[in-house]
Formats: C-alpha cells, sequence, structure tokens
C-alpha cells in the first residue's frame, strides 16, 4: 500500500551514499538526454519551438507541422526522438523525486519535512504524463496526415499537465524550504 509515511521512512534509511549515487547518475542522465534530445529536435527542423509545438491544440497545426518534418525528410527522426525520450522521463522522475527526498533528510520540522515528501510524488506523475503525450504523438506520427483532432487536444493536454506538474513541483521545493528556513529562524529565536 503506498503511502506518504512509507515514502518518509525510506528517506530517512536510504543511505546517504546511495542517495548521493543516484542523483548523480540521474543528473547526468537528465543533463546528457536534454542536450541530446534538444540538439537531434532542432536537427529535425520542426518549424517551431518544442514547448509550442507541444501545446498547439490544433490537428491542422500539427498536420502543418508534420508535413514540414515529411518534406525535409525527418519524421522518423522525430518519431526516433519520442522513444528516446524515456530517457528523459525516467531520469527526471529519479533526479528530482530523489532531491526532494533527499533534501527532505535536512528538515527537522515534522511539518515541512512531510510537505516536501508530498511534493516528491509530482515528478514521477509529471514522467507519466510525459509517456501519455508521446503516446498520443505517436498515434499522431503514424498517421501525420489523417490523425483525429482529438489526438492534438490530448496531446496538448498532456504537455500541459506534464509541465505544470513539474513546475510546481520545483516551485514547491524552493517555497517549502524558504518557508522552512523562516520557521527555523523563529522557533530559533524564541528560544525553542
Amino acid at each position: 500500500m503506498f503511502s506518504l509515511r512509507k515514502i518518509e521512512i525510506f528517506a530517512e534509511q536510504y543511505p546517504k551514499s546511495k542517495f548521493t549515487l543516484v542523483l548523480v547518475i540521474s543528473f547526468i542522465a537528465f543533463i546528457f538526454f536534454n542536450i541530446y534530445l534538444g540538439i537531434m529536435y532542432e536537427n529535425t527542423g520542426y518549424p517551431v519551438p518544442l514547448i509550442e509545438g507541444q501545446t498547439r491544440f490544433s490537428a491542422e497545426l500539427l498536420k502543418s507541422d508534420f508535413s514540414v518534418l515529411i518534406d525535409k525528410n525527418t519524421l522518423s527522426d522525430y518519431t526516433l526522438i519520442q522513444y528516446l525520450d524515456a530517457g528523459i522521463m525516467i531520469s527526471t522522475a529519479v533526479f528530482f523525486t530523489m532531491l526532494s527526498l533527499y533534501l527532505s533528510r535536512r528538515i527537522r520540522i515534522t511539518k515541512w519535512k512531510r510537505k516536501l515528501i508530498a511534493v516528491s510524488i509530482l515528478f514521477p506523475l509529471s514522467s507519466f504524463f510525459d509517456l501519455a503525450e508521446n503516446i498520443f504523438l505517436l498515434q499522431m506520427v503514424y498517421n501525420p496526415e489523417e490523425f483525429p483532432g482529438w489526438l492534438a487536444i490530448f496531446y496538448s493536454s498532456s504537455a500541459v499537465l506534464k509541465l505544470f506538474t513539474f513546475f510546481i513541483g520545483l516551485l514547491s521545493i524552493v517555497v517549502i524550504h524558504i518557508l522552512y528556513n523562516l520557521s527555523a529562524r523563529k522557533e530559533a529565536n524564541n528560544g525553542g
């Protein structure tokens, strides 16, 4: 059974050396896949920036984008990127989840520790939305001129949810640390 308490116990008991190793490896993978796939994306000649393409919400615009890739003979490269994106999904989920759990170990006030542990769930959720986005996108690129319009809506919705959960997670880590530090200082100044 899933529970925040189990995640908290894991975060407290997982050896620091293993935490560090997992953080370093997943960070390197995260950077590598983002740079490599970013270069691959640019080389396809996709007509708009990545986030704009992901949030089109329009079958007609996406079909137009795909026609550019067909004309440039890079649609297969673009399709390959969607499979390789699994590296970003996995490294994002692992790195940012483990980072938030690692940081939670440094927090001594229980309510802030638990909030940070709860935030750690957002990163695998973001990767899940990334997977859904890729599934919808692959359905579209396999039939780039004839796919139904609802696929574009589901594709872009998944992209927005991916970005939203990821950035809320990042923002939450920062805000929780700021509030924790303010709370800890206040407690220290009050002698307790």
